[in-house]
């Protein structure tokens, strides 16, 4: 708007100064008038040119005084372009400096970028120092609760050794009538043998394990000649806390019968306690009742051998296979049973009056599992020739 205004207003003062100036020429130009001795035509030309010039003026004055930006154009400008240049200058120097501060900006973001790479190696270090503080401090964890285990297995241990001697010392006491040095059980021999029933709960278990320990006690004592006292009862046997544990423990596992074998571990002199060991077998079916166990053919003729010597034979041949089917033999005698004089009587006389060659054959006599024993009946069948 200002542009606009300044124009017409420019406009306005050139025509009217322009038409003064017309006017002047044309009276002086009429009149012949002369101006510092021209010629009336010079001094026309010479009126026409001053008005051009007082035009000009004019028009710069009223552009000057209508206008900041005029006033500045006209008498700022050199002022205006040397700060132009300062300014450019300073954009250049600014530019430069903005350059310089990006490359030392990248350059810092690149040591941050490492920085970040080592911060996050250096947590990564630290996670897995942390897991392995973690598996030190449950290890030493463990190893703790095992030193305090074995602490306390040792205190079980030294209370079990009191014991023991204590109550070595009253069975000393107890069978002061038995010959000093006397062996009653050799190692290796069976104290007591007991099938227990397995699938149980725990507290069962520890009843029928209760049971098999106190009846060895007391077939210890009975082998011993000492008369049980149940108000002052006495210990004639010593088994460790962790074979007892170890066999509660197979019983607890154990679905079918199990066969408990109380043995001595060593040859036990009168005075001392029976030191002893657990074993501990499956107790399976071997034969049925009626189950044809073993069958031979003899021939008793004149220059054959005896009536016992073939009953002895067939006794031991079943014996053999009996343990080779799973029965458990007696450890110090290897047998698997015994026959009645009765049995071995009549099979003796079945077999006389044969009188030539016979089948004798042995069948279980009732069910016979792994704890034995091997009862048998006989049978003699004369062989026609």
């Amino acid at each position: 708007m200002v542009g606009i205004r300044l124009i017409i207003i420019m406009a306005i003062v050139g025509g009217l100064i322009a038409y003064l100036a017309d006017k002047m020429g044309s009276k002086i130009g009429k009149k012949r008038m002369s101006v510092f001795g021209l010629r009336p035509k010079h001094t026309s030309i010479l009126l026409t040119v001053l008005g051009g010039t007082i035009i000009a003026v004019l028009t710069i004055s009223v552009m000057a005084i209508a206008s900041q930006s005029a006033r500045t154009a006209l008498f700022g400008m050199e002022k205006i372009q040397q700060e132009l240049k300062l300014l450019n200058k300073e954009k250049a120097d600014t530019t430069a400096a903005l350059e310089q501060a990006k490359g030392k900006v990248n350059e810092q973001n690149k040591k941050i970028s490492e920085l970040d790479a080592k911060i996050q190696e250096a947590v990564a270090e630290n996670d897995a120092m942390e897991v392995k503080l973690a598996q030190v401090n449950d290890m030493y964890s463990q190893a703790q609760n095992e030193v305090n285990s074995l602490t306390h297995s040792k205190l079980q241990l030294t209370n079990e050794i009191d014991e023991l001697e204590k109550t070595t010392e009253a069975l000393r006491k107890g069978i002061i009538n038995m010959r000093e040095g006397q062996v009653y059980y050799r190692a290796g021999e069976v104290v007591f043998a007991g099938v227990m029933r397995g699938g149980l709960k725990h507290e069962e278990n520890m009843i029928q394990m209760n049971w098999l320990l106190q009846n060895a006690n007391e077939a210890a004592l009975q082998r011993l000649g000492v008369i049980h006292d149940e108000q002052k009862p006495l210990q004639a046997i010593w088994i460790g806390k962790n074979v007892v544990d170890n066999a509660l423990a197979k019983l607890d596992k154990s679905k079918g019968n199990m066969l408990f074998r109380i043995r001595a571990v060593a040859n036990i002199i009168v005075g001392e306690l029976a030191v002893c060991d657990i074993e501990m077998v499956d107790n399976q079916f071997i034969y049925p009742d009626g189950t044809l166990i073993f069958s031979e053919q003899y021939n008793l003729g004149n220059n054959g051998p005896s009536y016992e010597s073939v009953l002895m034979e067939f006794l031991t041949q079943i014996n053999h296979n009996a343990v080779k089917a799973g029965v458990l033999p007696d450890p110090m005698t290897g047998k698997v049973g015994s026959m009645d004089a009765a049995t071995m009587i009549e099979a003796a006389n079945s077999m006389r009056r044969t009188r030539g060659s016979f089948i004798l054959r042995a069948y279980a006599k009732g069910d016979i599992t792994t704890a034995g024993p091997v009862r048998v009946r006989l049978e003699v069948v004369p062989v026609n020739e």
